[in-house]
């Protein structure tokens, strides 16, 4: 039986596209790909030239010299998203360069007005002892001192002015302390809530000494924030400089 061909499939490759949405036009073909071997991407091409990208595909897409224009393209594309990643990571670096030399600057100015405060002195040169200073994205100090930890959270409250809502509490306790006693305890002691007392660890049993020292265990005060640990470490900077003269 014979089967009757459309129109479109009579026709040659190139010429049968015509009808995905737009009458063959070969002037229009000749310019698409005149375009494309100047390196045009389909994009730019159907933009010239108010045609569809899938009629261009249809068109080139089995092209073995549009294939290899398509791998130039992409290299290139691939070149300019490396140069782009590059400006903006400096881009972004220069910006928390900047931000960071306005935090400073204003931490110097905090230094001079707090500088012969006591609370401001103890809290900084405690922190100083033991405070954290790898983590530019944390605040923390850790011991085992009830009393001077509650001046260290004091130091935090009043002039890192940390709401106390951001304070968490990390327990290290030995099995022989009771968990919930030590952690009510802890709770009164600093002011922050068993809420957010976030991680509790034990350890093995310990030598007398230890039991004498340690009665409510290790306990780690902290918070996140980079802005203020940029601040302290400048204070300290501050400080240290001022001890050396």
């Amino acid at each position: 039986m014979a089967v009757r061909l459309s129109l479109s499939a009579q026709l040659e490759p190139s010429v049968s596209s015509c009808y995905n949405k737009l009458m063959f036009n070969p002037s229009l073909y000749t310019e698409a790909v005149r375009q494309r071997k100047l390196l045009k991407s389909y994009l730019e091409i159907s933009k010239s030239l108010g045609m569809s990208k899938g009629t261009l595909s249809y068109w080139f897409s089995k092209k073995g010299w549009s294939t290899d224009i398509t791998k130039i393209l992409v290299a290139r594309n691939n070149k300019l998203n490396i140069a782009r990643l590059k400006l903006a990571r400096s881009a972004r670096q220069n910006n928390i360069k900047k931000a960071d030399n306005e935090l400073k600057k204003e931490a110097r100015k905090e230094y001079q007005k707090w500088r012969a405060k006591p609370l401001f002195v103890t809290g900084l040169s405690l922190y100083w002892g033991e405070g954290e200073k790898a983590n530019r994205n944390r605040v923390a100090l850790i011991n085992t001192d009830p009393e001077m930890l509650k001046m260290v959270a004091s130091f935090y409250r009043k002039y890192l002015k940390v709401d106390n809502k951001d304070l968490r509490i990390g327990l290290f306790l030995y099995k022989d302390l009771q968990e919930t006693a030590t952690v009510q305890f802890w709770a009164r002691k600093l002011g922050v809530p068993k809420k957010q007392f976030i991680k509790i660890q034990f350890l093995e049993s310990r030598s007398r000494l230890t039991q004498r020292k340690s009665k409510y265990g290790v306990c780690s005060l902290y918070f996140s924030n980079t802005r203020l640990s940029i601040k302290i470490r400048e204070w300290l900077r501050l400080l240290s400089r001022e001890v050396r003269e």
